[in-house]
């Protein structure tokens, strides 16, 4: 029986900075893999290094041991280069802080992953506008993003992570800046993201009511 492999493998995976030649270890050898179409969350106190797991698994960081296969390749020997191009067209990603430029239009915004693609100029607005509409800011596309509440503001930011179709959506505690009401909005449109369009959805958060949106949570303690 042939099964597809995971979209993520990590086998022992492990992460060390150094400072001076001396090293601290952040991650201590991690096992886990996450199926195609699974919204996970992890977890975890401050410290505990879900972030730094985040960039790895994201291609913005590299592991210094173990392994981390994506969509059945071997991450841990990629080139700067292979690791560039695999973050601009397999992941896309929402953060805390929206990373929004404040006097450009919400349609622009979101169009700015493609400036670096190959998907031909004629058809990037209309990339642009199809995420848009599934986040339902058609009727802001003209708009300032400084023009724009919080919660508008992060789902042009989920609408931007969109814009190249990835195989998976990483978020940063997406819902830090945002008041409850909003915080729940945008944690709706990524779980209608994943049962509706079947993304692969990984969320960093400390907040127990918005991993509850996940099907499955991951929990590091210290760097475990």
């Amino acid at each position: 029986m042939a099964s597809h492999p995971a979209t993520i493998r990590v086998e022992g995976l492990k992460k060390a900075y150094y400072n001076d030649g001396v090293p601290t270890h952040v991650l201590h050898g991690i096992d886990f893999e996450i199926p195609k179409g699974q919204f996970v969350a992890i977890m975890g106190p401050s410290g505990s290094g879900k972030s730094t797991l985040m960039q790895i698994l994201g291609f913005l960081d590299t592991l210094t041991g173990g392994r981390y296969l994506f969509e059945g390749r071997d991450v841990s020997k990629m080139e700067d280069d292979e690791l560039a191009a695999m973050r601009g067209e397999k992941v896309g990603f929402i953060f805390q802080s929206f990373n929004l430029l404040p006097k450009t239009s919400v349609l622009e915004n979101v169009m700015l992953p493609l400036l670096y693609s190959d998907v031909p100029m004629r058809d990037r607005q209309k990339y642009a506008m199809d995420a848009i509409d599934i986040v339902g800011m058609r009727h802001r596309v003209n708009n300032l993003s400084n023009q724009l509440s919080g919660g508008e503001r992060q789902r042009v930011a989920i609408a931007r992570a969109l814009v190249r179709k990835p195989s998976v959506i990483f978020a940063d505690e997406p819902t830090g800046n945002l008041d409850s009401k909003n915080g729940q909005a945008v944690m709706d449109t990524l779980l209608e993201l994943n049962l509706v369009k079947g993304h692969t959805i990984i969320l960093v958060t400390q907040e127990p009511d918005t991993a509850a949106y996940a099907e499955r949570i991951l929990t590091l303690r210290d760097g475990l």
